[in-house]
Parts: C-alpha cells; sequence; structure tokens
C-alpha cells in the first residue's frame, strides 16, 4: 500500500504492532511503503520504505526477538561497516548518539572507487538503536529484545531530521497522533 505524504508534516504508520512517527521536513513529497512483517527463527521483522524516487530513499526495520539477545552497540556498529563494505561502500564517520530518547549510533558511508554503479559524492547513511537495552549483570554487554534500524540514500539534512523526529512505541496509530489533525495519513496494520 503506497501514501503520497504531505511535507514538513508529522507522519505516522502503523508497522505491525508499533507506530512510528517522523518529520524529514523536506521540500519534496515522498511515499511510505509499509513492508509485510518477515517472520524468522529468531525475531519478526516489521519494516516501511520511504522514498522520492530510485535513488532517494530510506528503510525503516523494527526487529522484535522472541527472547532477549546481545544489544551492545560496538558490535552492531561493527557489522554495519561491514555490511557497507560489502556494499562497495567505506565508512567515513561513526558517531553515537542519541536517537528516540536512547543510545545509538550514525555511520556515514561513501561509494569506493571500484563501485562504478553509483554517483560520486554519494552518501549512505545507517542509524541503529534499541528501544529496550538494559546492561547485563553477565558482563560489558547489553540485552534487548527490539531493535530500530534506519538506512538512508536522502541528503544527510533530511536523514538529520528522520533521525531527530524519528518515535517508535507499541500500540496503535490513532492512539499516538490523530492524522487529521497533522494532515498526514495513517496506514493499516501490516497483514500477516
Amino acid at each position: 500500500m503506497l501514501s503520497t505524504l504531505a511535507a514538513a508534516v508529522p507522519e505516522s504508520s502503523q508497522l505491525g504492532p508499533y507506530v512510528v512517527t517522523f518529520d524529514m521536513n523536506t521540500n519534496s513529497q515522498h511515499q511510505v511503503k509499509v513492508i509485510p512483517p518477515v517472520e524468522i527463527q529468531s525475531a519478526t521483522i516489521y519494516g516501511a520504505q520511504i522514498f522520492t524516487d530510485n535513488n532517494t530513499y530510506a528503510v525503516l526495520s523494527i526487529r522484535e526477538y522472541a527472547s532477549p539477545i546481545d544489544s551492545t552497540l560496538g558490535l552492531y556498529k561493527e557489522l554495519f561497516a561491514m555490511n557497507e563494505a560489502l556494499g562497495y561502500f567505506n565508512t567515513t564517520n561513526a558517531v553515537d548518539r542519541t536517537i528516540d530518547g536512547h543510545d545509538g549510533f550514525l555511520l556515514t558511508s561513501e561509494p569506493i572507487p571500484q563501485n562504478t554503479g553509483v554517483p560520486a559524492g554519494t552518501k549512505h547513511f545507517r542509524a541503529s538503536y534499541w528501544t529496550d537495552s538494559t546492561k547485563c549483570p553477565c558482563g560489558p554487554v547489553s540485552v534487548g529484545t527490539t531493535r530500530v534500524d534506519i538506512a538512508s540514500a536522502y541528503p544527510q539534512d533530511a536523514t538529520e531530521n528522520l533521525l531527530n523526529s524519528l518515535h517508535v512505541v507499541k500500540g496503535q496509530a490513532t492512539a499516538a497522533a490523530p492524522a487529521a489533525a497533522s494532515g498526514s495519513q495513517d496506514m493499516p496494520p501490516a497483514q500477516n
């Protein structure tokens, strides 16, 4: 299901049991496509694509694990940087930052010269945080059950707006923000 949304207006979408709100504060119109949930042995993944065209997009995913797993941010920072390298992108900046009131990180990557299919100056942004990460008494690690990942090919300012305004909460969209008041549309719950 696609929905064209007004620019610079807080948006609300229902991703499975999660309400996701954000404001990219851009002048361009974009669409949000809710992706049907994917169930794997250890987790259910809820997602959405935000896109303006084939080269300007962001992907948001929420992974809800059946039981607590390692949520130590340094581990995921390394994994995301390695994943970028597999796609011929070099991570040029990695910063710890707060996203949605939680500890998280943002990676900035640029294409390496062998990546001939990508225009020079293109940047990828990858961010992640856990909604429920807690320090484990078992050692210098954290555990959690809900991870939010963001991948963006939007310009840095739109990506920063997305990260600064992103809010994920378990519940129904109508309880989070009435669509009529903001001018945006609630997305229906994804079907199993």
